[in-house]
């Protein structure tokens, strides 16, 4: 006999997702017009908005589906050494991929080969989850990290298709936030056949929401190798800077900046070659570089000269920086210094380069941790600090960068891979 507590219980779950499908209901109204601000701002492709309504833009093959659901950029480079692995199995006739982002799509749009095809993914309102999954029809749905879609989750159930995050992620914020509709979020969660998770905090908590079958198989993204420099651009930044020993800023954020203008200041007083070359995260912002504090700068987007008497380099374009980590002697990685919660740092680490950071990197804790145990990654707590070893790599430094061994780095990605991997064929 249900006892009052269980019936009270399993109302409060039901109405809580009979709420959640009302609202996602009502926004059919509103979705035209979020799609048209977001096409304004260049956040959706416009001869691809069919496929936010669950409409289909590539043929579906027959036979066997895999669906990886990935949200932007950094999630679908993460799942590209699994689907490389899947794409070369004979018995998978189609791998679909799914990202929420104009520049995730164009990462995909890149690598895609084969049998595989990239959708964007609907928005999660029951009439698009329904047509695009009755369309794709996939043995098995892969969720990438903390991407969470009620609808698809519950319709995906009602098809008895199995369903599986990897690279699992979840944040103590995240948590409490799903424990707040504790009954409601175990009864979603438990859906899930499995997960794999990143790091061991994420494991505990899918366990507490509700997932019977959790593991940890670490971070997939230390399995994805830089992609190779342009070879032409390095060789004509290599010119431009000459013998020069390179600091570079990657990553930075507001107030950063100027963190980084001051100590390039000390630095020149000592250290007579130092080039400091600053590459923002969001390289549009207006007066990046004070010009107040550091007047010798160099822009790259006005195709300013590296000069003698040039202290920084500001490298304001987008998709070069992985040149700038190849070029760089010294590399620090910003969203660090200041409360932003860091910067990924692996593909730094990928060239062999000690990596310098703040200590408020809560968004890649995990990452960081791994990479300090490495000795792959130093943390520094001020201004100060920085300034500090900056100047002892510089003095340290020969002619030939010195390289850190990454084999451990490595080793770390392919075990994950492995892992994920041996996951995914339980279900197929």
């Amino acid at each position: 006999m249900i006892s009052q507590k269980e019936l009270i219980k399993d109302i409060i779950k039901k109405m809580i997702f009979f709420l959640y499908r009302i609202f996602s209901n009502l926004a059919l109204i509103f979705i035209p017009f979020v799609i048209f601000i977001r096409e304004r701002k260049g956040k959706e492709l416009p001869d691809r908005i069919s496929e936010r309504y669950g409409k289909n833009t590539h043929d579906r093959k027959k036979g066997k589906l895999i669906w990886i659901h990935a949200a932007s950029i950094g999630e679908c480079q993460s799942i590209l050494p699994i689907v490389d692995k899947l794409n070369k199995d004979q018995s998978i006739d189609q791998i679909l991929i799914t990202s929420g982002t104009v520049t995730s799509a164009q990462v995909m749009n890149k690598r895609i080969k084969n049998k595989v095809v990239h959708q964007f993914i609907p928005f999660d309102v029951p009439v698009f989850a329904n047509r695009f999954l009755s369309y794709w029809k996939p043995s098995l749905a892969v969720f990438v990290e903390s991407e969470i879609w009620p609808n698809f989750i519950h319709n995906l159930n009602n098809k008895n298709i199995p369903q599986i995050i990897i690279n699992g992620r979840m944040t103590i914020k995240s948590f409490k936030r799903w424990s707040l509709f504790n009954s409601s979020s175990k009864d979603l969660f438990s859906k899930f056949s499995s997960c794999s998770t990143q790091n061991s905090d994420s494991t505990l908590f899918y366990e507490k929401l509700g997932i019977k079958k959790t593991n940890y198989t670490g971070n997939l993204k230390f399995a994805l190798a830089p992609d190779l420099t342009d070879a032409k651009k390095y060789d004509e930044l290599k010119v431009l800077t000459g013998n020069r020993k390179i600091f570079l800023a990657a990553s930075t954020h507001p107030g950063e900046e100027e963190i980084i203008s001051r100590v390039t200041l000390k630095l020149k007083k000592t250290c007579k070659e130092l080039l400091t070359i600053v590459v923002p995260r969001h390289p549009k912002r207006n007066n990046i570089i004070n010009k107040n504090i550091i007047k010798n700068t160099a822009i790259r987007s006005m195709g300013n000269k590296i000069r003698r008497n040039t202290h920084i380099y500001l490298a304001d374009t987008i998709g070069e920086l992985n040149i700038f980590y190849k070029l760089a002697d010294i590399i620090f990685i910003g969203g660090s210094l200041v409360m932003h919660g860091g910067q990924n740092p692996i593909e730094a680490a990928y060239h062999g380069k000690k990596v310098y950071h703040g200590k408020h990197v809560e968004n890649f804790s995990d990452v960081y941790m791994t990479l300090n145990q490495m000795k792959l990654s130093q943390v520094v707590n001020n201004e100060r600090q920085l300034e500090h070893f900056i100047h002892e790599e510089y003095k340290s430094l020969d002619n030939e960068v010195r390289k850190v061994d990454i084999s451990s780095l490595k080793k770390e990605g392919e075990e994950a891979v492995k892992k994920v991997l041996k996951e995914i064929y339980q279900y197929l």
